[in-house]
């Protein structure tokens, strides 16, 4: 494993120094992966949705809005009109069925609005909240990288509790942009506590470990970045694309605007005079 060195101390076989340094060179490429991963799938997932919300989706839920409008008003003309062909008269009672059944039927959309509406209030307060300056930004990355090759369990860390708990939290400050608390934590990090070398056999193990590894999370980094809504991120900075689609939600949505009030029109029409407007 090692031969005897000069004042006692510890010097590695090449084989076994040449495997150490290609497992930490294959250490800070999976750092990296995870890094962007993380990065993906926390802030920038974040700005991207908030940018596109800010250009795009506002009309998108105005369209939205626009057709389950056009739904309901359909469906109540619909039920109104089969009442009346069978005879019935549209009374008080049979306006309380039909408020009923609206309710029930169009559920759904009501907790889809709201979830809509909650997006994008978040991706307002994410827009007018504090943002890292391009420096501080490379810093926390470089930082999270660094962190990883020491921490992360499919990387450097080991298995104990404590480990997990300071795994959680540098997660934490990465994915909430935290750069103060992570510089805090990389200042307690100690790579002292890393497992020692082991035999040139279990270090082939490691290699080929890290080396699949890479491989699956490079997959997965090209699969994400080809897929909503991190492939929206080149087309919000295109701002002839950006135009283009407002330009297309804008005239849908002028569309149904004359669908609603044709709807609209039939309905008042087909329901008692006092009854109250929906």
């Amino acid at each position: 494993m090692s031969d005897g060195g000069k004042n006692g101390r510890l010097v590695l076989h090449s084989r076994v120094s040449g495997k150490l340094a290609e497992i930490e060179r294959l250490r800070g490429a999976l750092a990296f992966l995870l890094e962007e991963i993380d990065s993906l799938l926390s802030w920038k997932r974040d700005a991207i949705l908030a940018r596109y919300a800010r250009d795009i989706g506002h009309l998108e839920h105005a369209l939205y809005r626009l057709e389950a409008a056009v739904a309901e008003l359909r469906y109540r003309v619909a039920f109104l009109q089969a009442a009346i062909n069978r005879g019935e008269a549209v009374t008080a009672a049979c306006m309380t069925v039909l408020d009923s059944k609206v309710a029930a039927e169009f559920e759904k959309t009501r907790r889809e609005t709201e979830r809509r509406e909650d997006d994008l209030r978040k991706a307002e307060r994410y827009l007018d909240g504090p943002t890292l300056s391009p420096e501080d930004a490379r810093e926390l990355k470089a930082l999270y990288r660094r962190l990883c090759k020491t921490y992360h369990p499919d990387v450097g860390g080991n298995e104990s509790g404590s480990w997990r708990q300071r795994w959680a939290l540098l997660q934490h400050a990465y994915r909430a942009g935290d750069l103060a608390l992570l510089q805090a934590l990389a200042e307690q990090a100690d790579d002292s506590d890393q497992d020692p070398p082991g035999t040139p056999e279990t270090l082939d193990a490691e290699i080929e470990r890290l080396r699949s590894r890479i491989a699956a999370e490079r997959d997965r980094v090209a699969g994400m970045v080809s897929s909503p809504p991190f492939s929206y991120e080149e087309k919000l900075r295109d701002r002839d694309w950006v135009s283009e689609k407002q330009q297309e939600l804008k005239q849908a949505i002028a569309a149904n605007e004359v669908r609603r009030d044709r709807f609209q029109e039939l309905y008042d029409t087909l329901r008692p005079s006092s009854a109250t407007v929906h």
